[in-house]
């Protein structure tokens, strides 16, 4: 039972923290250290990684299919977004490359996390100066995104919240930009999930079948939700607004942890 809740606790809030932009990453690890929970493994993370990433699936099912076959029937339009999306992937797989001793050792540190959720909330209270346009994405705007992208990998830093500021920074419309924020990371979340995947020791400790199920069911339902709001709150220009909190998250951290 004392697993069962965390998978929920954790499955909750990589739902919610996935996708609303204030970094899944950072909340996890100070969720852990002020509740005193301990992740049964990576095995899990990876699990609830999985779950959110379903809800992408299931939220952007047309535009995902509509994406395919316009790829393989090479019409312009799609071969150009499949190709921003490649794109988009170098700068996070080229820094994480070359960085991830470095970035998993900061993952101990929550007063760094703290900082960099500062960081995030300075970064979105800024977009609320940002000119409203209805640009698409193109080779150069999804590179500024993938820029941005790859500073998430520091907990603390949100994933969304920095692609979403940079692709309506550079140009895209609101609506296109979370789109395209989404899109992008599904390439990484499975490639991650799999990689991570490789690593688990078989003779670890493992939460049963039925736990992990659960996991991923949560997450999933959770990050649905989570998303249809992050896209409404875009729509209606409040975006910005999640900054507040961030930067107050972060000074909490400090003073807390």
């Amino acid at each position: 039972m004392h697993d069962l809740l965390n998978v929920i606790f954790l499955a909750v809030v990589q739902g919610l923290t996935e996708f609303l932009p204030v970094s899944s990453s950072g909340h996890l690890v100070i969720a852990q250290r002020l509740l005193g929970i301990n992740s049964p493994g990576i095995t899990l993370e990876v699990w609830l990684h999985i779950g959110t990433l379903i809800s992408i699936f299931i939220f952007y099912r047309s535009v995902i299919l509509d994406l395919i076959r316009g790829v393989f029937k090479l019409e312009r339009k799609s071969l150009l977004m499949a190709g921003a999306i490649l794109v988009s992937m170098i700068p996070a797989a080229v820094f994480y490359f070359f960085s991830h001793t470095f970035v998993d050792e900061i993952y101990e540190s929550p007063h760094l996390t703290g900082g960099f959720l500062v960081f995030t909330g300075v970064v979105l209270i800024g977009l609320r100066w940002v000119r409203s346009v209805e640009g698409d994405v193109t080779i150069p705007r999804a590179i500024v995104t993938g820029l941005a992208q790859a500073l998430a990998l520091f907990p603390g830093v949100s994933r969304s919240g920095m692609t979403i500021s940079a692709a309506r920074a550079s140009g895209i419309s609101p609506v296109k930009a979370a789109e395209f924020s989404f899109l992008m990371v599904i390439p990484l979340l499975i490639g991650a999930a799999i990689m991570d995947l490789m690593k688990v020791d078989s003779s670890a400790k493992s939460l049963c079948p039925a736990i992990l199920f659960f996991g991923v069911v949560v997450s999933a339902v959770v990050g649905f939700f989570a998303l249809t709001a992050l896209v409404r709150l875009l729509k209606d220009g409040r975006f910005w607004m999640f900054g507040i909190y961030c930067v107050f998250a972060g000074v909490l951290t400090f003073i807390l942890l």
